[in-house]
């Protein structure tokens, strides 16, 4: 797995062995990356149950100024500290401005984001999705380019609350495929 584009292009992200960890596939990010556009340039993001943070280190590398990641495995986010590290040496950036706190399910901040990445576990998806997508939707800065972004089984479709646009639906084709889908 890879950042696919941006100043860290290419830089290799270290990932944990086993099926405890589904990394977002180089293909999806950049279908999503692709349709954000310029609207990474210079935003802050918020990174839920980020894994090896492939979707936020591709924001910084992107543009972003500066993120959360949240990870409450302590093993991964060890990998996503590296990853943090290679892509920020890569930049020549200290960190990103970028922290990491432990559990996605109780992240309690007033902040909020213009980019938001949810990609948490399928089991939890399918069983929490519409309650996760609410949630973080609350985090989303109110402002004409904000976006979330949640990585879902491509044969799963969200019920976004009153007021929420769903955008554009990327990838997916089976079952178990990721797709994303991109709302303000």
């Amino acid at each position: 797995m890879k950042i696919t584009g941006g100043l860290a292009r290419g830089i290799v992200l270290k990932n944990v062995k086993g099926d405890r960890l589904r990394p977002a596939t180089g293909y999806l990010r950049e279908a999503v990356f692709s349709f954000l556009g310029d609207g990474v340039i210079g935003s802050r993001f918020l990174d839920l149950f980020a894994g090896t943070g492939s979707y936020g280190l591709e924001a910084l590398s992107r543009g972003a100024n500066s993120g959360i990641f949240v990870e409450n495995s302590r093993e991964i986010a060890g990998a996503l500290e590296e990853n943090l590290a290679a892509v920020c040496r890569s930049m020549g950036a200290a960190n990103g401005g970028c922290v990491w706190i432990r559990d996605a399910l109780r992240v309690r901040t007033e902040e909020k984001f213009d980019l938001i990445f949810i990609d948490p576990p399928y089991n939890l998806s399918r069983t929490y999705g519409d309650e996760i997508l609410a949630r973080g939707l609350n985090f989303l800065q109110k402002s004409g380019h904000s976006r979330l972004i949640f990585e879902v089984p491509a044969d799963m479709h969200l019920n976004a609350p009153d007021g929420v646009q769903l955008l554009r639906r990327l990838g997916g084709s089976g079952r178990n495929s990721p797709a994303a889908a991109i709302y303000a």
